[in-house]
């Protein structure tokens, strides 16, 4: 829920635009990004935060952030939220007012330029805290933007902080002239194709399973990926029906922590194949390690 100040700016929209609480998401949804990639990630995230409001009742909340979106999309300025338009606990204040100082100075340090999209995920993570935390009653609502700004942040100052000047040397003589050297060779293509594997029945994520999918989420990054899919598998124990839900569960899974490494959810498609397509052929009710998996491709 948004306090009495934002709910009176919400109103005003509304009467701006004549149109009701809850009627700003189908027409973010119809926009067009046009602006920087920090832009179009902006545009993602908030989109994604409008929908999750709406399919939550909470209309007005869901009309803030589309009608972020919309201006996002444009390319015009959207700041961080600022905690004035929060109706804020005191512990939320204490938390977030560095937080979003934070978030001001990476961002004042051209975070949007030099890391883009993670920058734009810090800002949409920051502006669901804020938005969690003025309601106060879903503490693992609360932890999860929390845990994905301060995540993400660390990784945008990392983008921004130069590297240490190294030490003046001592003047050499001139060295004999040298050929010209050749030219460095084009960048390796990032690997378009990563298998994910579970245990047997489990839809958890092993530790190397984790450094899979965050290697997936850097590479998407580097190679400018615009769409992710993601497909879940199961091996033949079990019912045909069970297995088609445990892959799904799967596939969730994996799409969950693509998001946490800051891709944003509206490029990844996932599907679930249960049984059906293995990739080492069993007899039914054989327990198959490698068919136990989720393939992440990009698109």
């Amino acid at each position: 829920m948004i306090g009495l100040t934002r709910s009176v700016f919400a109103a005003g929209i509304c009467v701006a635009l004549a149109a009701c609480a809850g009627t700003q998401l189908e027409q973010a949804r119809g926009v067009t990004p046009t602006g920087a990639d920090f832009d179009r990630a902006l545009y993602d995230g908030y989109l994604d935060l409008a929908a999750d409001e709406y399919a939550e009742g909470d209309y007005a909340d869901s009309d803030f952030f589309a009608l972020r979106a919309i201006d996002a999309a444009g390319g015009g300025t959207v700041d961080p939220d600022t905690l004035s338009n929060r109706d804020l606990p005191e512990d939320g204040v204490a938390e977030l007012g560095p937080a979003r100082q934070r978030l001001v100075s990476a961002l004042s340090a051209t975070a949007s330029g030099k890391a883009p999209r993670r920058a734009a995920r810090a800002q949409v993570m920051f502006d669901c805290w804020m938005q969690e935390k003025e309601e106060n009653f879903q503490p693992e609502d609360i932890a999860a933007c929390r845990d994905a700004y301060l995540r993400t942040i660390e990784a945008v100052e990392a983008a921004v902080t130069p590297a240490p000047r190294p030490a003046p040397q001592p003047a050499a003589r001139p060295a004999p002239a040298t050929p010209a050297p050749a030219p460095a060779p084009a960048p390796t293509p990032v690997p378009r194709a990563y298998l994910v594997f579970f245990d047997f029945d489990d839809s958890g994520l092993k530790p190397e399973a984790q450094q899979i999918v965050g290697t997936a989420a850097t590479n998407a990054d580097t190679g400018n990926i615009r769409r992710i899919s993601v497909v879940g598998h199961a091996d033949r124990a079990g019912t045909d029906a069970y297995n088609d839900r445990l892959s799904l569960r799967r596939a969730e899974t994996v799409r969950d922590a693509l998001i946490a490494f800051g891709y944003p959810a509206a490029r990844i498609n996932i599907a679930a194949r249960g049984e059906a397509d293995p990739l080492v052929p069993t007899p039914d009710g054989v327990r198959e390690p490698q068919n136990r998996r989720v393939e992440i491709n990009f698109q």
